[in-house]
C-alpha cells in the first residue's frame, strides 16, 4: 500500500507541474475564431428568430429553453419522445432532436437550433465572458495570461485534478483546490485546439497517444489472449469486425461503427436493451426494421460476441461476484472503489455491476498514463542534468522560457508536449520510451509484461493532429 501511496503522490506532483507549464495560445488564431464564432452565432440566431416569429411566437431567444420547447413541440407539433429527469419537461438535447429529425421528418428550425447550440457553446466556453453569478466560471479566453515580450502569444494553464472521477480516471477544469474558475482542458473541441501552439518560434507540439489502451488492458486483465492480440498486434476493430460479421469491413463504415459500439459496450457489460438502443439511434444500425425483432437479435449477437472472447465473459462474471460478495472492487494497482448495495435483486444493481467491470480498467489506464508522465519527467531531468527543484522553479518563474520540452496537458490516454527546438528530438525519444515501458507502473504491478504501442505526431498546432 505504501508503494501505491508514493506513486499516487508522484502523479499528483507531476500533474501539478504540467499545470504550471501551461499551453501557449496563439492570440491571432484566438481572435479569428472569436470573430468567426460570433458571426455564426448571430446569423443562426437571426434565422431562428425569423422562423419563430413566422410560426406565431411574439418573442424568441435561442438561449431560453422554454422558447425552444414552445417552438418545437407547440408550434411545429413534434411529439415528445423524452422528458428531462430534473423537471420532467420535453427534452431539447442534441440526441433527442436528432432522433426527432430521423423519425418524424426534417425541420430547418431544428437543424439551425442544433447548429446554434454548437457554436454558442464554443463562444461561451472559449470566448465569451461569464456572467458574474456566484461560482460562475470564466471563459478560456479570460484565463489566458500574458507572456512578457510576446504580443502574439498567451499562456493557458491546464490543471488536471488527480483521482477526481469515480472511475479512477482523472478530470480537469479547476486550478489548485479545484477552483471553479478553471475550465476543462481534456475535452477541447477540435476547432479550438487550433489556437494551441509552441511557445518557441521554431518549436512543435507533440501529441502522443496510447493505441487502444483500454482494450489492451481489458485483454490483459481478462487473460483473453485473443482479445489482447487483436488490439496489441492485430487489426483491432477491423479484425474483430471481419470475424464477427464474416466479411471485410471498411474503417468509418456503418458496420465498422456498429462494431465499435458492440465492442466498447460489451467489454463493459452493456445490457442488450441499451446496446439495441445505441445501435438503432446512435448509428442507425438495425438487425431488423421491427424494434422487437431488433432487440431479440441484439440479445443473440451479444451472447455470440461474448462467446468469441471467453476470457472477457469470465472477467465480467468475476467482477460481479466480487462486488456482490465484498461490496467493492479492486484495480490491478490496488485502488479500491467501494460499491455498497442491497443485493443482486436490489434496484440499481445493474449500475453496481457495470461500475465493478469498468473501474479496474479505467483506473489502470489512468495509472499507466500517470506513470508515463512521472517517468518522462524523471528521465527528462536526468538527461538535461536538472534537479526537481530547478525544474519546479523554472516552471514557476519563466514557464515561457524553459530549458527542455514540458508536458502541458493530459487528455485521457494522450500526452501533449511543447517540443523545445533544441532538445525536442531527444525529448521525444525519451517520451516514447517512457510510454512504451511505463516503468513506475511495472514496479507497482509486476504482472504487467506488455510493451505498449502509441502514435506520436509533431504538428504546428494542437489542432493539426489527426
Amino acid at each position: 500500500m505504501s508503494d501505491l501511496i508514493t506513486f499516487t503522490h508522484q502523479i499528483a506532483m507531476s500533474l501539478h507541474r504540467v499545470g504550471l507549464a501551461g499551453a501557449a495560445v496563439d492570440r491571432g488564431t484566438y481572435a479569428a475564431l472569436s470573430k468567426q464564432w460570433t458571426q455564426e452565432a448571430a446569423m443562426l440566431h437571426d434565422k431562428l428568430m425569423k422562423q419563430a416569429l413566422k410560426a406565431g411566437m411574439t418573442q424568441f431567444s435561442a438561449t431560453m429553453d422554454e422558447h425552444a420547447r414552445e417552438m418545437i413541440y407547440d408550434r411545429l407539433k413534434y411529439p415528445v419522445l423524452v422528458k428531462t429527469r430534473k423537471d420532467n419537461l420535453p427534452a431539447i438535447d442534441k440526441p433527442t432532436l436528432k432522433r426527432l429529425l430521423k423519425e418524424h421528418g426534417d425541420s430547418p428550425f431544428i437543424n439551425d437550433f442544433i447548429a446554434f447550440n454548437a457554436v454558442d457553446k464554443l463562444l461561451s466556453t472559449w470566448i465569451g465572458k461569464a456572467d458574474r453569478k456566484k461560482n460562475a466560471r470564466k471563459s478560456v479566453g479570460e484565463l489566458i495570461e500574458p507572456i512578457p515580450g510576446r504580443k502574439d502569444l498567451g499562456l493557458l494553464h491546464c490543471w488536471v485534478i488527480p483521482l477526481k472521477a469515480r472511475t479512477g480516471r482523472r478530470a480537469s477544469g479547476g486550478v489548485e483546490e479545484d477552483d471553479p474558475e478553471g475550465r476543462n482542458m481534456q475535452n477541447w473541441h477540435p476547432k479550438a485546439r487550433k489556437m494551441i501552439v509552441s511557445r518557441w518560434k521554431k518549436g512543435k507540439v507533440a501529441v502522443a497517444d496510447f493505441s487502444k489502451l483500454e482494450m489492451v488492458i481489458m485483454g490483459w486483465r481478462a487473460k483473453d489472449e485473443k482479445l489482447l492480440d487483436y488490439f496489441l498486434n492485430g487489426k483491432g476493430y477491423i479484425g474483430i469486425a471481419k470475424e464477427f460479421w464474416g466479411q471485410d469491413v471498411e474503417d468509418g463504415s456503418s458496420l465498422y461503427k456498429a462494431t465499435k459500439i458492440i465492442v466498447l459496450g460489451l467489454n463493459y457489460n452493456m445490457k442488450a436493451w441499451k446496446l439495441a438502443n445505441d445501435l438503432w439511434y446512435r448509428n442507425d444500425f438495425k438487425f431488423s426494421e421491427d424494434w422487437d425483432e431488433h432487440v431479440k437479435r441484439t440479445v443473440q449477437e451479444r451472447k455470440r460476441y461474448l462467446r468469441m472472447f471467453p476470457g472477457l465473459a469470465r472477467y465480467i462474471r468475476e467482477r460481479i461476484y466480487e462486488v456482490e460478495d465484498t461490496q467493492k472492487v479492486v484495480s490491478p494497482s490496488g485502488r479500491v472503489r467501494h460499491l455498497p448495495h442491497h443485493g443482486r435483486d436490489s434496484e440499481g444493481f445493474w449500475h453496481v455491476e457495470n461500475a465493478a467491470v469498468n473501474q479496474p480498467i479505467q483506473s489502470c489506464a489512468s495509472d499507466i498514463t500517470g506513470s508515463a508522465i512521472v517517468d518522462y519527467e524523471e528521465a527528462l531531468l536526468k538527461e538535461h542534468k536538472l534537479s526537481y527543484a530547478d525544474w519546479h522553479l523554472a516552471l514557476l518563474e519563466k514557464p515561457w522560457d524553459l530549458p527542455c520540452s514540458p508536458v502541458f496537458n493530459e487528455v485521457h490516454d494522450e500526452l501533449d508536449a511543447d517540443m523545445h527546438p533544441s532538445t525536442g528530438k531527444r525529448d521525444l525519444e525519451i517520451m516514447r520510451d517512457c510510454m512504451e515501458n511505463v516503468r513506475s507502473f511495472r514496479r507497482l504491478v509486476p504482472d504487467w509484461d506488455i510493451k505498449l504501442k502509441m502514435d506520436i505526431q509533431t504538428v504546428p498546432t494542437w489542432g493539426d493532429a489527426k
